[in-house]
């Protein structure tokens, strides 16, 4: 757990590990530089699991992290932030489901999203290896104080959070994780991740939207796909999903999907019939949504090379060829 002036929520989220049902742990607490009562909150502990290491200076969070890794011992390590909340059973269930996938070396789970001025939700991603991946290609899919890492695999590869992509971190360090390892999600919310105003999303919601489009262009490159800024926004769009786009957006997003499917049927960077059928369903219900290009969703679904890659429900097939027609369903 890095810390940084976190007096506010610091002995919740602390307690909530110490107090888990699973207990052999050393728990490894960073404390960057604070300057709130955050160390005294911290050394008030008698725990003898706790392991508190006290950076002189302010070095930052991806600083902090890398110290955190290098310090651990443990045969996995377990990520938590300095305001949010590990239900009891969270760390004895990540634990056994890697005990029992050696395969895997990083696993999230879901979370539930709370804070003082938003209405709580319980975010569920997705488990599968392969989904996780295809969902990297627009944004994070595994959350970062949710995430157990297996150590083997960073010290084989000698892996570390990257300071070129500050605020975006952690999203770099699973893409390049899995590489390595497969990865996953624990089907079961085992987190309570707090939103508050001081969170770096909110913080540095710029800063972060930059270097996650690095994050990106990056697995773009993998895949063996040059890609522009402008591209990674409007695919970005296309997967999230965004049913507006102009005619224009269209056939870029058309060529593009056609240059992804095209690479990363020589490159593997994904599963290949994964990858299509995945693009393949959201084209179709871009096709069958976007109001702006008026009659001729029939036809920008059928200019799709491997539509066949998504079988589309009859019921929504009927419609779009209904709406080319002029015909109001």
């Amino acid at each position: 757990m890095p810390v940084y002036n976190a007096e506010h929520y610091l002995n919740e989220s602390i307690n909530s590990i110490l107090n888990q049902s699973y207990t052999d742990f050393e728990f490894v607490i960073v404390n960057d530089g604070s300057t709130d009562r955050s160390a005294d909150v911290i050394k008030a502990y008698t725990d003898p699991r706790i392991r508190f290491i006290e950076n002189q200076q302010n070095m930052g969070l991806i600083a902090s992290l890398n110290i955190g890794l290098e310090t651990c011992i443990g045969e996995y390590i377990v990520r938590m932030d300095q305001d949010d909340y590990s239900l009891p059973q969270r760390i004895e269930k990540q634990v056994r489901f890697m005990d029992e996938n050696p395969e895997h070396g990083l696993i999230g789970c879901w979370f539930e999203d709370f804070g003082e001025n938003i209405e709580s939700k319980v975010v569920r991603y997705s488990s599968n290896d392969t989904h996780i991946r295809i969902r990297h290609l627009y944004q994070t899919h595994i959350a970062h104080p949710t995430a157990v890492l297996r150590k083997s695999v960073i010290d084989e590869y000698n892996l570390r959070f990257n300071p070129e992509f500050v605020h975006g971190e952690d999203y770099a360090f699973w893409v390049q994780m899995s590489a390595y390892c497969k990865l996953s999600n624990y089907p079961e919310m085992l987190v309570r991740k707090r939103d508050h105003p001081r969170n770096i999303s909110n913080k540095y919601a710029q800063t972060q939207q930059d270097t996650c489009a690095k994050v990106k262009q990056k697995q773009f490159e993998a895949m063996g796909l040059t890609i522009s800024r402008e591209e990674i926004e409007l695919y970005t769009r296309f997967a999230n999903p965004d049913w507006t786009f102009s005619k224009e957006e269209m056939e870029m997003m058309h060529a593009l999907l056609e240059k992804m499917a095209s690479e990363n049927e020589r490159s593997n960077f994904i599963p290949k019939e994964a990858l299509k059928m995945y693009l393949a369903e959201k084209w179709f219900h871009l096709c069958l949504q976007n109001r702006r290009i008026g009659k001729t969703g029939w036809s920008w679904w059928n200019r799709l090379s491997f539509k066949n890659a998504y079988a589309s429900p009859l019921k929504s097939k009927i419609k779009m060829q209904a709406l080319s027609l002029g015909i109001s369903v």
